[in-house]
């Protein structure tokens, strides 16, 4: 009495573990366990050599016990041999284990030798110029930013025909001065001069130049004619669709959505892509690849070819398509999958993509194993376990909730990528995009019809531009539906939740996913608990009895430290910050690292704010706007145009009213480019000039300014000299704000005899140690605020500018020690700071 009755086939894959193929695990768990080991030892030059030997000395016991134990085997019980047998199992996975790991670390030992050899790096680090004959591997990026746009491009440098000698090729990483030339193509050769700098031992590039001058060179031995030939082909198509797109409106996501060239892609388009998890459909994947390689097999299918020519054709077409597509890690994992399993078709053979994936994996590290910490590989690899593993029992779940067909698929490959993707998505930006599913189950009927007419496209511009440009037409209407699905979700209540970043956030994550996993497997018997012996069923209608004691305890822990983990970094944390976070500031130092951000307002009219520079992170402002719950500026005052302190304006442009901004300096007035000036535009915020003697409140509300320099009608000679100083009444607090200004600048305020008394100063540029201590001794302040970044290298704040504070009392607060510092009315002012200790 009480008992389920559950009628279930013993074949039933609910009740199976893991079922598959035999033989499926065989090839992906070596692969990654191989991929983890080189993870690790990339990062710390050296640990793969001895990586290597460990790995040797592994194989060569297991060898001899492997053979001493054939030798016995004759003499063995039926019991001995069935234990013997998996013995013999666990053997060879460790073997192969074993065999792919030494691949691995002797192929990146090698690499390693190459990449530090002498030359190079005393090169890099006496900062001298070098010539460098390079072999272009990617196609070149470009992108847009405060400080203009900047074009670079991935290479090869073959450096055996120069005085800087190596043990083989250099990955390297070149900064270009100008636009390159529309031609160029994965395998064009050129000669870069420019300064070597030594990047870190875990990037894919080794080194990256910022060069001075360039040349393509001709290429001297007929397979690189041909492939030349091939890249420039593949060039003149991307560029095609890419000059085609330009002229269409709202078609700009579609090269991306085709090739993967998000060059055309704005920046507040990329970021509402982030926010809603659809970044994924302008990186070209397995998707894209299972696309041309159904649609070469469906029309050949209707043309009347054999299986095998098919097959044939759909591998030389889903060439073809690699090759304009560059040889992006997602790709190159998905076409080398496609190859595997195209082969086993071609002999008949069953297919497995399990081993498919672990074959990719191992061929992709052994031609670069710098791409294990690669996130384009990274992310490709985990969205795509993820799918083989655990979508057909997400998907059974679903249905069985009565969820209508149509979306079933699509919901369970959405949460499934998310969740595998989950931990690798917080080392590059911080929490939980929780409209993702949303968003890609709305886009997921758009990006075929996005992709499949793109590549039409690209195809039909060239020969027949009608039917090309109907193509673009098309698919530029399934991009604007994705576009639109971005930003309506992007802008939901809720749409990211609170989670750190960084591998703290990411480990976190995976510990509770990983739970969850255990927890699932325990309940539908995929995973048995130790001790205990569920009584099997003789016919599948009998009765399931209750699952063990053992077996249920497990099940709650797991599930209750889980969801206590997630309910505790995602609620509690967020309510209890903000609940800390004091709601009476008058000034805030927002923690923008090497940067400047003052957030000044007088409480009583908390929607009055004053925003002095944004730093250069656009993250971490916004996260200072967040927890400071502030959503509207009434005046942003951008002090110079140095990118530490105008880089986020993305962030504050689009919600200011107004903005005071500093002096052209001398090269802009005869440039006539000022990139602050564009943006404000493009953000229509109304600007103007601050200069000494201006002065202002906005509605007798918010905080009182006076602008002390630079003097009207100056022409700064660079832009520190051309920032903008400030008196600021906010709160019933003074701040003295200097800006970048220098000793210089200091000594001509200080003969204006204007009043130079406050309660805060805010320190010039950082703590530099070019500042006069009379103007310090001058504000005679309360409090200093010193904006700067942990462990920069600049050495800031300057000791001289420490001493100099001490001396007149005043207390130093910092952001690199503190995070962000609020500022309160008092006698003395009350101070709140984000972490550590005021003293």
């Amino acid at each position: 009495m009480g008992d389920r009755v559950v009628f279930r086939s013993a074949a039933d894959p609910a009740v199976q573990p893991f079922a598959g193929p035999p033989g499926q695990w065989r090839l992906l768990l070596p692969a990654f366990i191989g991929w983890g080991a080189i993870a690790i030892a990339i990062s710390r030059p050296g640990l793969a050599g001895w990586l290597g030997v460990a790995a040797a000395l592994v194989a060569g016991v297991l060898a001899v016990c492997a053979c001493a134990g054939h030798l016995s085997a004759g003499r063995r019980s039926s019991w001995s041999r069935a234990a013997a047998g998996a013995g013999a199992t666990a053997f060879r996975f460790a073997g192969v284990t074993c065999a792919i790991v030494l691949v691995l670390s002797v192929r990146t030992w090698t690499m390693e030798e190459a990449r530090a050899a002498p030359s190079l790096v005393s090169a890099a680090h006496h900062g001298e110029a070098v010539s460098l004959d390079v072999v272009l591997r990617g196609f070149p990026e470009r992108s847009s930013s405060a400080v203009g746009d900047r074009s670079w491009v991935r290479g090869i440098a073959e450096t055996s025909g120069s005085h800087l000698r190596s043990a083989g090729p250099v990955p390297v990483l070149l900064w270009l001065p100008e636009v390159a030339p529309e031609h160029w193509a994965p395998g064009t050769r050129v000669e870069a001069s420019g300064r070597l700098e030594r990047l870190e031992p875990a990037s894919t590039a080794a080194y990256a130049v910022s060069v001075t001058s360039m040349q393509e060179t001709a290429p001297v031995a007929l397979a690189e004619r041909f492939r030349g030939a091939v890249g420039a082909l593949a060039a003149e198509l991307r560029h095609g669709l890419r000059g085609a797109a330009e002229g269409v409106d709202g078609a700009e996501l579609v090269p991306g959505f085709a090739v993967g060239d998000t060059s055309a892609v704005s920046e507040l388009t990329d970021e509402r892509m982030r926010e809603s998890s659809l970044t994924h459909l302008t990186a070209v994947s397995g998707a894209n690849c299972a696309l041309i390689t159904a649609a070469v097999v469906a029309v050949t299918s209707r043309l009347g070819a054999g299986r095998r020519v098919r097959i044939a054709l759909a591998g030389t077409g889903l060439c073809g398509f690699v090759i304009v597509v560059g040889p992006d890690a997602s790709v190159q994992r998905a076409a080398v999958m496609a190859v595997v399993v195209l082969v086993a078709d071609f002999g008949g053979k069953r297919r497995a993509a399990l081993p498919a994936l672990g074959c990719a994996i191992l061929v992709l590290l052994c031609a670069d194993p710098w791409q294990a910490r690669a996130p384009g590989f990274t992310l490709s690899v985990c969205a795509t376990a993820g799918i083989l593993l655990f979508v057909p029992a997400v998907e059974r779940a679903l249905r069985r909730t009565g969820m209508p067909r149509v979306l079933v698929l699509p919901v369970a490959v959405a949460a499934v990528a998310q969740f595998a993707c989950g931990p690798i998505l917080l080392t590059l930006q911080e929490g939980i995009p929780a409209v993702g599913v949303l968003a890609n189950v709305i886009a997921a009927p758009a990006a075929p019809v996005g992709t499949g007419f793109g590549l039409l496209a690209l195809i039909a511009l060239p020969v027949w531009p009608a039917a090309g440009e109907l193509a673009l037409m098309i698919a530029s209407a399934a991009t604007r539906w994705v576009d639109a699905t971005a930003t309506v979700t992007a802008g939901l209540p809720l749409a990211r939740w609170h989670w750190p970043g960084g591998v703290g956030g990411a480990v976190m994550l995976a510990c509770c996913e990983t739970a969850i996993v255990v927890a699932w497997a325990i309940r539908s018997e995929r995973l048995p608990v130790p001790g205990e012996h569920p009584v099997a069923r003789r016919h599948p209608w009998e009765a399931v009895r209750p699952r063990p004691r053992r077996a249920r305890l497990a099940i709650a822990l797991l599930t209750a430290a889980a969801c206590g983990t997630a309910g505790a970094i995602i609620i509690v944390a967020p309510v209890a910050d903000r609940l800390a976070t004091p709601s009476d500031w008058s000034i805030v130092a927002c923690d923008v690292g090497q940067g400047d951000a003052l957030l000044l307002r007088n409480p009583s009219a908390p929607a009055e704010v004053m925003l002095v520079d944004t730093g250069d992170d656009p993250e971490l402002l916004t996260e200072c706007l967040r927890r400071f719950a502030v959503t509207r500026i009434a005046t942003l005052v951008l002090t110079h145009d140095d990118r530490d302190h105008v880089g986020a304006l993305e962030v504050a442009a689009p919600i200011a009213d107004e903005a005071i901004i500093a002096p052209p300096t001398r090269e802009q007035m005869d440039t006539g480019v000022r990139e602050v000036v564009s943006d404000l535009d493009a953000a229509d915020v109304h600007w103007s000039i601050g200069t000494a003697g201006r002065a202002g409140a906005r509605d007798r509300q918010g905080p009182a300014w006076r602008v002390l320099a630079p003097p009207e009608g100056a022409v700064p000679a660079e832009k520190n000299t051309a920032s903008v100083v400030m008196r600021v009444e906010a709160g019933g607090l003074s701040v003295l704000m200097l800006g970048d200004t220098g000793e210089a600048e200091h000594r001509a305020l200080l003969r204006t005899g204007a009043d130079l008394s406050v309660d805060v100063l805010k320190v010039a540029h950082h703590g530099s140690g070019d500042q006069d201590p009379a103007l310090i001794a001058a504000a005679a302040a309360d409090l200093a605020l010193i904006s700067v970044g942990a462990e920069n290298t600049y050495g800031h704040p300057h000791p001289d500018v420490l001493d100099a504070l001490d001396a007149t009392g005043t207390r130093v607060l910092r952001t690199d020690r503190f995070g962000s510092i609020a500022v309160s009315r008092g006698s003395p002012p009350e101070v709140w700071v984000e972490r550590g200790d005021q003293g």
